[in-house]
């Protein structure tokens, strides 16, 4: 086979950079003749040049010789037949003999296809040498690298790509952190990104790439120090004031707070400083404040899942367990795929409500990692229904590898029994469960509760005494035995001298405002009973405390008041035992 001239080979380079089938010479072949060819090859070998940055002047000018010819149809009918590892090896030989970038591109595309990192590495590095104009060349060269944990070596590449389009600087400063994988070299990192944003310091983005890179080195000090000064390069401007938010997340900086607020007088109709403001007031626990904020993104947007799902938890917290259900079901019907995060909490929902049903199916769906956290409510839910032989099964199927899962099996059985009306049974689980663990004092603090029921005080008194020497000073401890002093017995003063202390530990716990107003109602003390009672009715909206609430209403003479607590707690639990024990008091 005789030489050819160089314009045959761009022929070559120019089809199979387009993917165009490589043929052998032949009479189809040579049908418009040489100089039609030649015409032909250089416009081919122009437009691809033109594409791919490629130089024509900087091309190396080599003959097609057979040998090189062979070569260019092994690795081209390597690559027909699907065969790219042995395609990309004989185009890097080929692209290695001739250092033509055309060759080297072949042979980085096939290499990448095949899944050889190495050889397309090598392949980008010759292609770059040959076209350094290339942004193609760069873009695939800095991935390589940075897969191959080369980061230190990337900063050239990357500020070609920059000097190159200097309008996309700032949106590629922005959203330089995506570059790297989560195996880079995070100091490496940071000093590519110093080195590339060093002349360009009075852009805020490259402050905020340097701010992202610090913090993802776990320097979180250096970068709220950088997003000090996007700051003062543009006041008030979003992305950093909610990553500045995003660092400071659980740290209760008052500057956090004046931050936000300054950039929401700054930006009203932001919904990502909205929607930061609510998650910093319900970290700081100002729940009231922070179910506002994420209802004045609802206002604007309906549909906004965080919105809703923040609105619905806020809800949640502040005992409001409609709104909290019609804010998390919403989010769901809007993004089915959340459901599983959102079980827990409107099983929870469910449950509280008495729709014992409902709880069961949102419990079934909360994914395995948190299995564990509802599997022990199941049994009691079964057993409430009437469904016996499930609560059994379910309650069976409770791991008891551990202590604590071995206690904590004791305690629910205990509650089944007590769902199945059987409270001898009860406290005979609790005895046994006591024997196995006789040093557990939650189990002393249950046991306590079915003896008060059964109604043996002097018993129920002995174990939440040992339970405060197993936990001294433990607030359910000191709740629960004043609690039984104050209704039990006329022992007020020392129910009194526990109930204090738990009160100054938790001062606005519904269920010790609920004791101490008890304990006033014991005494006498009607106003200041009905006051605590109201508080804690407001927090918490349980049966029994809404019978006390009615109950000391009803001694004050507030009938009507009275029967509007009892009404609205029954539709909520209509079987209980202690409302409808004050309904028969009461004559009602």
């Amino acid at each position: 086979m005789s030489l050819r001239s160089y314009s045959l080979i761009a022929v070559f380079l120019a089809g199979l950079s387009g993917c165009a089938a490589l043929t052998t010479s032949g009479p189809e072949a040579n049908a418009s003749g040489p100089a039609a060819e030649t015409a032909d090859a250089a416009e081919s070998a122009s437009e691809v040049e033109k594409l791919d940055g490629f130089d024509p002047s900087i091309l190396p000018k080599i003959e097609l010789s057979d040998e090189l010819m062979m070569r260019f149809l092994v690795g081209d009918i390597a690559a027909q037949r699907g065969n790219s590892a042995l395609a990309a090896q004989a185009w890097l030989d080929l692209a290695q003999r001739t250092q033509d970038p055309r060759a080297a591109q072949r042979a980085t595309q096939l290499a990448l296809s095949a899944g050889q990192l190495v050889v397309a590495q090598e392949a980008a590095l010759l292609w770059v040498a040959g076209a350094p104009n290339s942004i193609q060349a760069r873009q695939i060269l800095v991935s390589l690298l940075i897969r191959s944990k080369r980061v230190d070596q990337v900063e050239p590449h990357l500020r070609v790509l920059l000097n190159a389009k200097p309008a996309e600087m700032a949106p590629f400063f922005m959203q330089m952190h995506q570059l790297w994988d989560k195996n880079s070299d995070r100091n490496a990192v940071v000093a590519v990104t110093d080195q590339l944003t060093a002349g360009f310091l009075t852009m805020p983005e490259a402050r905020f790439a340097r701010a992202v890179a610090y913090s993802n080195a776990a320097d979180d000090a250096q970068a709220l120090a950088e997003l000090e000064q996007a700051l003062s390069l543009r006041a008030s401007w979003e992305p950093a004031v909610l990553y500045k938010a995003q660092l400071l997340s659980g740290k209760k900086d008052p500057a956090l707070t004046k931050l936000l607020q300054d950039a929401a007088k700054a930006n009203p109709m932001s919904t990502a400083i909205t929607l930061a403001q609510a998650r910093n007031m319900a970290e700081g626990q100002n729940y009231p404040a922070a179910q506002q904020q994420y209802e004045a993104v609802l206002n604007r947007d309906p549909q906004q899942i965080e919105a809703l799902i923040g609105a619905g938890l806020i809800a949640l917290e502040l005992h409001d367990l409609e709104r909290s259900q019609r804010y998390l079901e919403q989010a769901v019907a809007l993004n089915s795929k959340i459901a599983p995060q959102l079980a827990v909490y409107l099983g929870q929902i469910a449950e509280q409500q008495h729709r014992e049903r409902d709880a069961i199916q949102w419990y079934l769906q909360v994914p395995d990692a948190q299995a564990e956290r509802v599997q022990a409510r199941l049994p009691r839910l079964y057993a409430r229904i009437g469904e016996q032989k499930t609560a059994d099964a379910a309650l069976a199927a409770l791991p008891v590898a551990s202590l604590s899962q071995q206690i904590n099996k004791a305690q629910i059985e205990a509650q089944v029994w007590r769902e199945r009306k059987n409270l001898t049974q009860a406290v005979a689980v609790m005895n046994a469960a006591i024997k196995r663990h006789p040093t557990a004092g939650e189990l002393y603090y249950d046991r306590s509760l079915y003896l008060d029921l059964v109604g043996d005080i002097p018993a129920a008194e002995a174990d939440l005494r040992y339970y405060l020497q197993l936990n001294p000073g433990h607030i359910h401890g000191l709740n629960a035995l004043g609690y039984i002093l104050a209704n039990r017995t006329d022992r007020y003063a020392e129910a009194d001298t526990y109930l204090s202390q738990a009160m100054d530990k938790e001062p606005n716990n519904p269920v010790v405002l609920d004791s101490m107003g008890w304990l006033r109602f014991k005494q006498g003390k009607l106003n200041e009973a009905a006051e605590l009672l109201k508080r804690a009715y407001a927090q918490l909206p349980d049966p029994e405390i809404a019978a006390h609430y009615a109950e000391v209403l009803w001694q004050k003479g507030d009938k009507k008041q009275a029967m509007t607590v009892v009404n609205a707690a029954m539709l909520l639990e209509p079987d209980d035992e202690s409302l409808l024990a004050l309904r028969q008091k009461m004559g009602w």
